[in-house]
C-alpha cells in the first residue's frame, strides 16, 4: 500500500481516487469545497455499483482506504504521490502547487492531470522540478490501461520516471509519453474495446496486475522496410527485460503492446529514423514527420519514417 494524494474531488479526480483505492492504496481527497467532500463516499460507491454490474470489477470491495480533507497540509502529509485534478486553469495550478511544494514529503513525486495546458509552466516556479511531470489518466480510468506521462524535459528526473512506472506497472496500467502537443482522447469504441478486455480478462480468472497483454516487440535484428530495402536496428529492447530501460534514459516508458502509441488502433508498422524506434503505425508517423514532431519515446528528432512488413 502506498500513501496518495489526490487533489480535487472533481468527476476526474474521484474516478482516479477510486482506482487507486480498488488497486489496495491508502487515499488521501483534498478539495476546498467541503459540499465537494461530502459526496466523495456515495460517489466512489456508485462507481463501484455500476462497474461490478458492468463485470470489470472482480468484487464492489476496495482494498485500499479513501479519507477526505479540507487542509491541504494534512492532505499531502508524507504521501509518496500526489495527483492534480483541479480545473484547467493555468493560474490555480501553479498556485496549488507552490502550496504542495512547500509542505509535500522531499520524496513526494507531483503530477498534474492536465489535459491541454503547459506542464512546464505549472511547474516554472517550483524547486523540486526533478520530482515533477504530467501523469494523464484517461477516462474513466478503471478501465483505460493507458497513462499518458509528460516530463518536463530540462529537469524530471529518470528516478522519478522509473518510480511512476512501476507504481503504474504494479496496477496493471501502461505508460506512454505524449507525442506532439494535442492529448490522445479516446472515443467510444476505443473505451469500449478496452471495457471489454478488462472483462474478458477478470472472466478468465487472470490477475488485475496481468489484465491487459505486455508483449512489447523485439527491435532487435533486421527487418524488412518497404518490402525490398533492410535496415538494421541497432537498439534491442528485450521482453524479458524487466526494467524495459535502454541506456538508462527515459526510453524505459515504453509501452508495452503491439498498438500505436498514438492512435491506439493501427499495429505498430513504422519504424522513425535516426532513433530505429517502432512505436507508431505508418499513417501517424508520417503525421509526426510532417508536423515536425519529435519521436514518442526518445523525443529525439524525426528524419524520415519507413514502413515495415511484419513476417
Amino acid at each position: 500500500m502506498v500513501r496518495t494524494t489526490v487533489i480535487g474531488a472533481g468527476t476526474l479526480g474521484i474516478k482516479i481516487a477510486g482506482y487507486l483505492a480498488y488497486r489496495g492504496h491508502e487515499v488521501r481527497i483534498y478539495d476546498s469545497n467541503s459540499a465537494m467532500l461530502n459526496t466523495v463516499n456515495q460517489r466512489i460507491s456508485e462507481d463501484a455499483r455500476i462497474f461490478k454490474e458492468d463485470g470489470i470489477m472482480a468484487n464492489s470491495q476496495f482494498l485500499g482506504d479513501v479519507y477526505c480533507f479540507s487542509k491541504l497540509e494534512d492532505a499531502i502529509r508524507e504521501s509518496l504521490f500526489i495527483f492534480e485534478c483541479i480545473p484547467e486553469d493555468l493560474t490555480l495550478k501553479k498556485e496549488i502547487f507552490k502550496l504542495i511544494a512547500q509542505h509535500c514529503n522531499d520524496r513526494a513525486i507531483l503530477a498534474s492531470n492536465t489535459m491541454r495546458l503547459n506542464v512546464e509552466k505549472i511547474f516554472e516556479n517550483i524547486e523540486c522540478k526533478e520530482r515533477c511531470l504530467g501523469v494523464r489518466f484517461l477516462f474513466p480510468v478503471y478501465y483505460v490501461p493507458e497513462v499518458e506521462i509528460t516530463p518536463l524535459r530540462a529537469y524530471t528526473s529518470v528516478e522519478t520516471l522509473e518510480k511512476v512506472r512501476q507504481f503504474l506497472e504494479k496496477m496493471g496500467q501502461i505508460a506512454f509519453f505524449r507525442a506532439g502537443n494535442e492529448p490522445i482522447v479516446l472515443n467510444e469504441q476505443q473505451r469500449n474495446s478496452r471495457k471489454e478486455a478488462c472483462i474478458k480478462q477478470i472472466m478468465e480468472g487472470k490477475s488485475m496486475s496481468n489484465r491487459f497483454s505486455q508483449n512489447i516487440p523485439n527491435l532487435g535484428g533486421v527487418l524488412t522496410i518497404g518490402g525490398q530495402n533492410s535496415l538494421n536496428l541497432s537498439q534491442t529492447i528485450s521482453a524479458d527485460n524487466e526494467d524495459m530501460s535502454v541506456n538508462g534514459d527515459r526510453q524505459s516508458l515504453i509501452i508495452r503492446n503491439n498498438e500505436c502509441v498514438i492512435c491506439m488502433d493501427n499495429q505498430r508498422d513504422c519504424v522513425l529514423h535516426p532513433c530505429h524506434h517502432l512505436c507508431v503505425c505508418i499513417k501517424c508517423g508520417r503525421l509526426l514527420l510532417k508536423r515536425t514532431d519529435s519521436c514518442p519515446i526518445c523525443r529525439r528528432p524525426i528524419s524520415n519514417a519507413f514502413r515495415i512488413y511484419h513476417s
